[in-house]
């Protein structure tokens, strides 16, 4: 009996072991260490806003180190692992990395990334809205990405997220925890029409620089990709370990925020 419960233990591990191994290989695949490099990065912008309309542009260094502990990559990478490992089979995770490891998925993953990283950058971002603003609505390529944006909900699902954020930011900002959730989840609900028309205009600029140097084929792969169990479990995944992620990030940066406004008041 001990023999066989030794057995299987060691084949549960060896399959938990190969498990997180497979799922290592799709991370990679998705390039996330690259996606949590531009994240980290953006972060670093993101405490200048919170240092000029927050603090007044007194958070300084202590501000400075408190975010660039909280923008941790791997802890950051970790969370988006932990979500694929708890949404995702071990046959879509399998199928997920042929998608991403196939040449089209290679493209994909590639064009996102260098977009995201050029995008942070005002006048490319700019360029990228007024390129959106003046795209044909029936052209064929705008056609295309609309039905991405539409087949992967992302529009909604931003909002969703970034409402969650600003919902942990208040929350990590309040360090009394006077504030009612009730109450602020009901202001915040309030900006939704507005946060929508943010995160359309955002996406579709977004998107249509990413994917210009894609063929109609490779899109229409990419989206018949999103359209399967497997895309929409991954995509479901990714938004879940995210949201986790940004969550806590938003808290933290709250509670950071707090105290650098009573370090400065002392």
């Amino acid at each position: 009996m001990r023999l066989v419960i030794g057995l299987l233990i060691g084949l549960f591990a060896c399959g938990t072991v190969a498990a997180s191994e497979k799922v290592d290989q799709l991370a990679e695949a998705l390039q996330l260490s690259q996606i949590m490099e531009i994240l980290r990065k953006e972060g670093q912008a993101h405490r200048q806003e919170l240092d000029e309309t927050h603090l007044d542009q007194k958070g300084g260094s202590f501000l400075e180190a408190q975010v660039e502990d909280i923008y941790d990559t791997v802890w950051m990478q970790s969370q988006i692992t932990s979500a694929l490992t708890e949404n995702l089979t071990s046959v879509q995770v399998d199928q997920a990395i042929l998608f991403f490891e196939s040449a089209v998925g290679k493209s994909v993953v590639s064009l996102e990334n260098s977009a995201r990283a050029a995008i942070s950058d005002e006048t490319i971002e700019e360029m990228a809205r007024h390129a959106y603003e003046n795209e044909p609505r029936d052209d064929n390529f705008f056609k295309l990405v609309d039905e991405y944006i539409q087949v992967n909900d992302l529009i909604n699902q931003n909002v969703q997220n970034s409402l969650s954020a600003d919902f942990f930011f208040f929350r990590g900002l309040d360090l009394e925890e006077s504030q009612d959730d009730a109450e602020l989840w009901a202001q915040l609900l309030a900006q939704t029409t507005e946060r929508t028309e943010d995160a359309t205009v955002w996406l579709y600029s977004f998107l249509l620089l990413a994917y210009q140097p894609l063929t109609e084929a490779q899109m229409r792969e990419n989206i018949a990709f999103s359209r399967t169990d497997t895309g929409r479990a991954l995509n479901k995944a990714l938004f879940t370990g995210f949201d986790q992620m940004f969550d806590e990030i938003s808290y933290q940066l709250g509670r950071a925020v707090a105290h650098s406004m009573r370090a400065s008041d002392l």
